[in-house]
């Protein structure tokens, strides 16, 4: 069984996950020019290719070999060489440079608890000074969807993951609860914790 997203993955015609959220959006206006961004969980590039079009340099990693491909193919059509992808686990991603960007969005409650807690500590480590987390994750306020049973492995608590910025500047933080429709007519409810931090 496959997620739903691998299909549409497959067509370019298709935003799977819709536009860039608006807080990544927000916090693109304040980077410096150049600034180096890591999308973890990058699915097909909403994010990355918004901010390896407005000049940053981006690394972007997810599992799935059919959102990087779509990912390469859009590089290619806007030229996009500040744009470099990776396909693996997350879990085991070197991260080997200092961002001033960390994106995590709709990723870690489809990883085991600890290794996305060891994620965030490594994250926290390789974040420039000033520098930003996004993070939204799914909570255990409502039931997953069955569909996403299957791959639903470290689902958070809620109010959790601000405990693990406690040591950060936490500059916008959401809980709620939405309905959402993706192709096919799959629908959706999830309730949801929304993070930005600042080192």
């Amino acid at each position: 069984m496959e997620p739903f997203w691998e299909s549409t993955y497959l067509d370019d015609a298709i935003e799977t996950f819709g536009k860039p959220s608006e807080e990544v959006v927000d916090i693109s206006k304040r980077l410096n020019k150049n600034s180096r961004v890591l999308d973890l969980g990058c699915g097909d590039g909403r994010h990355a290719v918004f901010l390896a079009n407005l000049g940053h340099v981006v690394d972007a990693i997810d599992v799935s070999s059919a959102g990087i491909a779509k990912i390469n193919r859009l590089k290619e059509k806007y030229n996009l060489q500040n744009l470099h992808t990776f396909i693996g686990d997350v879990t085991d991603f070197e991260l080997s440079t200092t961002y001033d960007l960390i994106i995590s969005h709709g990723l870690f409650h489809f990883i085991e608890r600890e290794d996305w807690q060891k994620l965030i500590r490594r994250m926290k480590s390789n974040t420039s000074k000033g520098g930003y987390h996004i993070i939204t994750v799914f909570t255990n306020e409502v039931e997953i969807p069955e569909d996403l049973k299957p791959f639903v492995k470290g689902i958070f608590y809620e109010g959790e993951v601000k405990e693990y910025y406690t040591d950060w500047e936490i500059e916008m933080y959401r809980s709620y609860q939405f309905e959402d429709e993706h192709e096919h007519n799959i629908r959706h409810c999830h309730a949801v914790n929304k993070i930005v931090a600042r080192k």
